[in-house]
């Protein structure tokens, strides 16, 4: 199976036409090339380091959530020049899926963040606008610890290295709990929905002062980490259509660089 027909499974599997996304996202195969694809990679973003990563590991198929499109100043252009450069030297072909990977209800990374906190029988429903769409979850139905919740995020299926930033501006019990990947930080959404509790990656300085005064707890466990769910569940996917012949491995970050994901080579 080429690049571009396995692309396309994607595209059904996340129903990528169905979704608007920001400019910088162009959901679909970025760089492609003309052979059979061998083994199927993820990383969460098509950096240098994740690109060269794929190379030296054999992935001639890499998913990624952040794709080589974001920015347009001239360094931004020079540095997607590099990648794409380095990309087809190393015969990496790289599929992007942005807003349609956190959204999806089965494979999502906002769905990954539920189960990593042990949420996932919790009552829930849509939650989280972006571009028109909900791509995140309101939990809700229990009493769960504010502290507990934080011990979840650290305790490696959410951040593998580093601490969790708490903003205390809501109730030790969370009843109400927004989850949503990433950088989300419209607490309009979050006072609206009546939510006491919001777990995201990351909000700027404001957000988190705002935050403390509506009463409302933030539970930041990093944008790159809540993003690891969805390539991960897709490269998944693939192997289930495609058939076992294809390999997986997985780029995931450290605090002094990256390393193969555990469980990498399955093939």
């Amino acid at each position: 199976m080429k690049p571009r027909d396995l692309a396309r499974v994607c595209d059904r599997i996340l129903q990528t036409k169905k979704f608007k996304d920001y400019p910088g996202a162009r959901n679909g195969l970025q760089v492609g090339h003309g052979r059979s694809v061998e083994k199927i990679g993820w990383a969460v973003d098509a950096d240098l380091e994740s690109i060269r990563w794929a190379g030296k590991a054999g992935v001639d198929f890499l998913v990624v959530h952040h794709g080589i499109f974001w920015g347009e100043s001239v360094l931004d252009r020079k540095i997607r020049a590099r990648r794409v450069r380095e990309a087809k030297r190393l015969g990496v072909a790289i599929y992007s899926s942005h807003l349609p990977l956190d959204a999806h209800p089965e494979i999502g990374n906002s769905t990954g963040l539920v189960r990593a906190l042990g949420l996932d029988r919790a009552k829930r429903k849509p939650f989280g606008v972006a571009m028109g769409r909900r791509i995140g979850w309101k939990v809700e139905g229990g009493r769960w610890k504010r502290s507990g919740l934080v011990r979840r995020c650290e305790g490696g299926k959410v951040r593998r290295f580093g601490g969790v930033k708490v903003i205390q501006g809501g109730p030790a019990v969370c009843r109400k709990i927004g989850i949503v990947t990433g950088g989300f930080g419209d607490l309009d959404q979050v006072k609206k929905a009546g939510l006491d509790t919001l777990v995201t990656g990351e909000v700027d300085y404001p957000t988190e002062v705002k935050a403390r005064e509506l009463g409302i707890n933030l539970i930041l466990a990093g944008h790159y980490e809540t993003e690891t769910f969805g390539v991960q569940a897709l490269a998944d996917q693939l192997r289930a259509v495609v058939g076992d012949q294809w390999s997986e491995d997985g780029w995931q970050r450290t605090e002094t660089g990256g390393q193969m994901a555990e469980g990498g080579d399955q093939g």
